[in-house]
């Protein structure tokens, strides 16, 4: 009911505090900006001392599941299966809960939480913000979070933007991120945004279709193309930021992450990639800029920074060979 309240109490009110908040704790830290890029070159907070490897944090959307529709004994199979990946590599992921596909124990969301694994808001139903009336959006999302506190015991500290869609206009985007910081929510953004999704479909058909080889193709691509989409962000921030950038990993709850997650974590820790917690990667500076994008589409956040980039062909690309190789046959 607080978060209600909050709500009823003007949480949409105007302001600018929250850019002003982290710049300030920026500089604290002693940042320093240069270079013409507008974003410039920052130094990286929060690397752990004569360790120079970049660091990379998992994150794992909709859960409890996403894709094809399972049973609850698969489901909280495939779940398992999951969660022994990550505990088996001690990857500490985040967990963002779409509440309204809960199975009404919790299911899932009992066994990401005795995992150890933090959890975040996803929203109730996964509305997506743009063309949403932003009060009614805000419930969505107060009402997952009286979910999730009343299955654990305990608040999410996490919030993700279904679709990383922020608002289409200036005012709702402001607006929102304010509320959910009264919320007392930190943005769990995302930089290695990817096109994994669609191989999501891909597999699931290959599954159904009972074609191991196929199934087996595309699950290499799955990985392929996660640590391609490392490297081109990767290059974005250090193209943009004069340095190695933390990065925050997207990946979905669903049956290819299942198999292939821990396979793809292995490629990018040889990639160079140290793996850490959502806090530790937030730390990095970089995510305390301004946020230069207002418009419709879900960004990268490292394309998000102002001067934000929004014509980087990489994305669409790489969706567009995945479709020509896995579409619908």
């Amino acid at each position: 009911m607080r978060l209600r309240s909050l709500l009823a109490a003007g949480a949409l009110a105007a302001g600018s505090l929250l850019v002003v908040a982290m710049v300030a704790t920026w500089l604290s830290r002693g940042g320093t900006q240069s270079g013409a890029s507008g974003a410039g070159s920052l130094s990286l907070a929060g690397a752990a001392a004569g360790d120079e490897r970049p660091l990379l944090a998992v994150t794992i959307d909709d859960v409890p599941w996403t894709g094809r529709r399972l049973g609850r004994e698969d489901l909280l199979a495939r779940t398992e299966r999951l969660l022994d990946a990550l505990a088996e590599r001690d990857v500490p992921a985040v967990g963002f809960i779409t509440c309204g596909n809960l199975l009404p124990d919790g299911g899932a969301l009992r066994l990401w939480h005795r995992a150890g694994m933090a959890l975040g808001n996803h929203t109730w139903s996964h509305r997506d913000l743009n063309g949403a009336d932003p009060a009614a959006w805000l419930a969505d999302a107060a009402r997952c979070d009286e979910r999730i506190e009343a299955l654990t015991r305990e608040r999410p500290a996490w919030f993700r933007y279904p679709m990383l869609h922020r608002g289409a206009t200036r005012e709702v985007r402001d607006s929102v991120a304010r509320a959910l910081g009264r919320m007392g929510y930190r943005i769990g953004h995302v930089t290695i945004d990817n096109s994994e999704w669609v191989l999501s479909a891909a597999y699931d058909r290959a599954l159904r279709e009972d074609d191991a080889e196929r199934a087996s193709e595309i699950g290499a691509a799955y990985v392929d193309h996660l640590v391609e989409a490392a490297r081109h962000f990767r290059r974005v921030g250090r193209e943009r930021f004069g340095r190695e950038t933390a990065q925050v990993l997207l990946l979905h709850a669903n049956a290819i992450a299942s198999d292939y997650a821990g396979t793809a974590i292995d490629a990018l820790r040889g990639e160079g990639f140290r793996v850490g917690t959502l806090d530790d990667a937030l730390s990095d500076p970089v995510f305390e800029l301004e946020d230069g994008y207002v418009g419709p589409r879900g960004l990268s956040w490292l394309y998000r920074v102002a001067p934000a980039v929004t014509d980087d062909p990489w994305d669409e690309a790489a969706e567009a060979e995945i479709r020509a190789r896995f579409g619908e046959r």
